[in-house]
């Protein structure tokens, strides 16, 4: 059996919370806040509960929690470790888990949100879009937004999260939302980040619950995902609880949709940061693949400049060689084609040109099948000289 030892301590105008794990060799695992939101914290550990999903899948066993847990939390995270364990035996075992306390999880519905917010183009029409009431069912009063330092920018790179924050401070000031850091080492547990982030996600959300019922954040659209990735629409609702609410948005629209909703937004689209690849993360690079596929999104919904880019899409950038690394990409520019073909937004020569290139791709990464000298009495031999 092993035990998780929760902290919880102020260091340097900073409210510390941390886990120390005995298991796997790993370091401790915290997170720190601002003081000035110390109020706002949860006093239970279900934050850490879905913090160390994953590396408990990846030891296995039985564990037990220091403090309060809500009963719920625990439901959810053995059903979602089963899930996992399905997807990957080998890699994450099944787990059981308690608590020294066990609580009753009911709590009423205050319609609050907290969102999580990297700058980027999916947090950006999901908290524009719930702050605006642009969704016809759904309203939600979001208050505040989070940006994690230490998920896509890396701990070493105060410089880069510095600037990145101010640009994302940018945007949500201009639409009344609260931005707050939430600073933590999670990465440092060498996992898996693809599979791990969306629990990561949750669980900086979820250290607000004492104030916000709601939790969200945006990932692929389901018109084209992957499984088994860290966010998804099989397992999400089993990051979920009856005491904080995650929502994982945006699955009914396309990245180019998405671009619609937030595309008259000035703030928005003068501090979009979208590139993962620019040596200064808080900056685009302009002509790297997402960049790219991002400025042709916007062209999509007839905003053909955007402010954040370093330079306007040029017919060369998306003619380059090895702009795509993985036929995974190709539908999401088929979807702009798509797109752009049905609201003739825009020009023909962009709709040949793009055309030209999904041609281009699906040839370049579809095996050639039919075009080997084949053994006659091999499946594809048959199926080349079939007659019907």
């Amino acid at each position: 059996m092993h035990h998780i030892s929760l902290q919880t301590y102020a260091e340097n105008g900073k409210i510390v919370k941390e886990a120390k794990l005995d298991f796997g060799g790993l370091p401790t695992l915290w997170f720190k806040f601002p003081e000035s939101e110390k109020d706002n914290l949860t006093d239970r550990a279900d934050p850490f509960v879905h913090a160390l999903i994953f590396p408990m899948m990846k030891e296995g066993g039985e564990f037990v929690l220091d403090g309060k847990v809500s009963r719920s939390v625990i439901d959810n995270v053995i059903m979602f470790c089963r899930l996992w364990n399905i997807w990957f035996p080998e890699t994450y075992k099944p787990v059981t888990l308690t608590a020294e306390i066990v609580a009753d999880d009911y709590r009423p519905d205050n319609r609050k949100m907290i969102t999580a917010f990297s700058g980027g183009l999916d947090a950006a029409y999901t908290t524009y879009k719930y702050k605006k009431g642009m969704d016809s069912h759904f309203k939600y009063d979001v208050e505040a937004a989070v940006m994690i330092w230490g998920a896509d920018i890396p701990l070493k790179d105060k410089e880069s999260f510095d600037a990145a924050f101010a640009q994302a401070k940018n945007m949500t000031d201009d639409i009344d939302v609260r931005l707050i850091p939430v600073v933590t080492n999670y990465r440092e547990q060498k996992g898996n980040w693809s599979y791990e982030y969306g629990s990561v996600v949750v669980a900086c959300l979820e250290f607000f619950s004492k104030k916000y019922f709601y939790g969200a954040a945006s990932d692929a659209s389901i018109h084209h995902f992957a499984l088994p990735w860290g966010m998804n629409p099989v397992t999400d609702p089993y990051l979920a609880s009856d005491t904080f609410r995650f929502v994982s948005d945006g699955h009914e629209h396309l990245r180019t949709e998405r671009a619609g909703f937030i595309k008259d937004w000035k703030a928005g689209l003068e501090n979009l940061r979208v590139c993962w690849i620019n040596e200064d993360k808080s900056k685009n690079c302009g002509h790297c693949e997402k960049c790219v596929r991002t400025k042709l999104n916007f062209m999509a919904v007839g905003q053909s400049h955007l402010p954040s880019m370093p330079n306007d899409l040029s017919k060369q950038e998306l003619l380059k060689e090895n702009l795509l690394s993985s036929k995974d990409l190709i539908p999401y520019y088929q979807e702009i084609y798509d797109y752009a073909s049905k609201h003739k937004t825009m020009s023909e020569d962009w709709l040949k040109l793009l055309q030209k290139c999904l041609k281009k791709w699906n040839k370049q990464f579809t095996p050639n099948i039919f075009g080997k000298k084949r053994h006659k009495h091999s499946l594809w031999w048959h199926i080349k000289n079939r007659k019907f």
